[in-house]
């Protein structure tokens, strides 16, 4: 009898390069890991990459959600924030430009398997990462639907990746976004949690898709809020953060 032919892994374990490093919030740095030459990586936005970090007591595997969209096959981008005392992201914040890290990638099932309704993202923090790779991708394909992205953060130097979103609404319409701070007294905008802003933000809010990333008590937060607005639980994904 003949032997199964073997199921080749969706993931697979490179030897990282960070190609790039820049602040995009105060406790926020954007980093560009290139795969080895010659290596393509094929994901789907939304999926996670898993870092090696090196330490004294050997090696620690940390999960990051990939920020860039998967039309780049070369590289991916991550949104690090940095933890007080965490041993995984002040090991990559202090990463220079050449230092290599293993990693494993791709990861994660926290994909968009329908595209035949709207979509609503909702996110806290570093929470907003997979859905910068969803919303690049779904702009780069110009899918025909409308993008909504409701972004919380506690002040006004924490928006991430700000300037990309102001930017992205003015050339592609079907991109509309909302950012509410919790506790800069002098922000002009929207203040507030986010589960407060979805019934005013979002037209015909039972109809669309809603996906949801960040902290526990929020991603809860917001999936109670939506079921009380009538949103069908089938229309609610999430992913939680701790």
């Amino acid at each position: 009898m003949a032997d199964a032919p073997q199921r080749k892994r969706a993931f697979d374990t490179y030897d990282l390069t960070l190609v790039e490093t820049r602040e995009i919030a105060p406790r926020n740095k954007h980093l560009r890991f290139a795969l080895p030459a010659g290596k393509e990586l094929g994901f789907h936005a939304g999926q996670y990459a898993q870092l090696f970090i090196p330490h004294e007591g050997g090696v620690r595997r940390r999960a990051y959600s990939i920020a860039s969209s998967p039309w780049h096959a070369d590289y991916f981008e991550l949104c690090v924030t940095l933890v007080d005392g965490g041993i995984s992201s002040t090991y990559l914040h202090n990463m220079k430009v050449g230092d290599k890290i293993q990693g494993m990638v791709p990861l994660g099932h926290f994909l968009i398997k329908d595209e035949s309704r709207d979509f609503v993202f909702i996110a806290t923090g570093s929470g907003v990462a997979p859905f910068r790779a969803m919303v690049h991708d779904m702009a780069h394909r110009n899918l025909p639907r409308e993008l909504y992205l409701i972004y919380g953060h506690r002040y006004e130097p924490d928006i991430i990746y700000r300037a990309e979103w102001e930017n992205l609404a003015k050339r592609y319409p079907r991109f509309h976004f909302l950012f509410t701070l919790s506790r800069d007294t002098n922000w002009k905008g929207e203040r507030g949690y986010v589960q407060e802003k979805v019934a005013a933000f979002v037209p015909n809010l039972k109809e669309k898709a809603y996906y949801i990333c960040g902290l526990n008590n929020m991603v809860t937060a917001v999936n109670e809020r939506l079921l009380s607005l009538g949103v069908p639980k089938e229309q609610i994904f999430f992913e939680r953060y701790d």
